[in-house]
């Protein structure tokens, strides 16, 4: 997620320095040419459908911030993502066996994918979870973590649990971006404690991503850690086992196949 964040702040500023003569416009035709039922309703579509041809679906989410602010705009943003990370997931499963054979081309990152599935269901939740909001890109995650043994509901309730950090900070930054747009081609005039209130929510919302992300890394860390011990113990002891095969390789699962419902 820091990854993502230093992003959002690059784009920041890029639009604050000229490119947001170009966006804020087209941001404020969708706005207005759509009423705001039509808007969410394509907001929605939108965020649904771009993870699956592996299209950025930040702007939109911006969008949503912008229009429809903290309180719809999340509902938007999560009904949006939640069918995003789902169709990836059905879709992958049609195409299992030539997706595990692209992961072979990164063994360490399918490896720790393996890992991230084995266990409970409160493991894979939580392995889920912090892999929406590490540097992992979350649209490939989507389609890789099908060739694991990855059980439905935990990688669902994991995915919105990780999204939620995200789609806070997306709504802020759209928030945010408003307001200098406002400022900078608009009339608006901030007050000093809008500043102030401006630069210490910022700084916070910076500080809780970094806190976020330290503590994906390192969980991960902990199992690419994991992952190295399992190999120097399945090499001594001679078991042949190679870990960083994911299941479908070693042996086809009847209820990893198909949708796990």
């Amino acid at each position: 997620m820091l990854r993502k964040t230093v992003n959002m702040l690059g784009w920041l500023y890029l639009m604050t320095q000229g490119l947001l003569k170009v966006l804020f416009p087209l941001m404020q035709w969708e706005a207005t040419a759509f009423g705001r039922p039509v808007l969410a309703i394509v907001l929605i579509a939108s965020l649904a459908l771009f993870p699956v041809f592996l299209i950025p679906s930040g702007p939109s989410m911006w969008l949503a911030g912008m229009i429809f602010g903290y309180g719809l705009g999340f509902v938007i943003i999560m009904v949006g993502t939640t069918i995003g990370m789902v169709l990836p997931y059905w879709v992958g499963l049609l195409f299992r066996d030539r997706i595990h054979q692209w992961l072979k081309r990164w063994p360490q990152q399918a490896a720790m994918l393996r890992l991230a599935a084995e266990g409970s269901w409160l493991h894979q939740f939580r392995m889920v979870a912090l892999f929406r909001v590490s540097p992992f890109p979350y649209t490939i995650f989507n389609y890789a973590i099908v060739v694991t043994s990855m059980r439905f509901w935990p990688y669902l309730c994991g995915s919105v649990a990780g999204m939620v950090p995200e789609a806070f900070i997306y709504i802020y930054s759209g928030r945010l971006i408003r307001t200098l747009a406002d400022v900078k081609y608009g009339n608006y005039h901030m007050t000093t404690v809008e500043i102030v209130y401006n630069i210490i929510s910022f700084i916070i919302a910076v500080l809780t991503i970094i806190a976020f992300t330290v503590y994906a890394k390192r969980a991960l860390k902990e199992l690419e850690r994991g992952e190295a011990n399992g190999e120097e113990t399945s090499t001594s002891t001679g078991s042949g086992f190679e870990m960083n095969k994911l299941p479908l390789e070693r042996t086809k699962h009847p209820t990893s196949s198909s949708f796990p419902l």
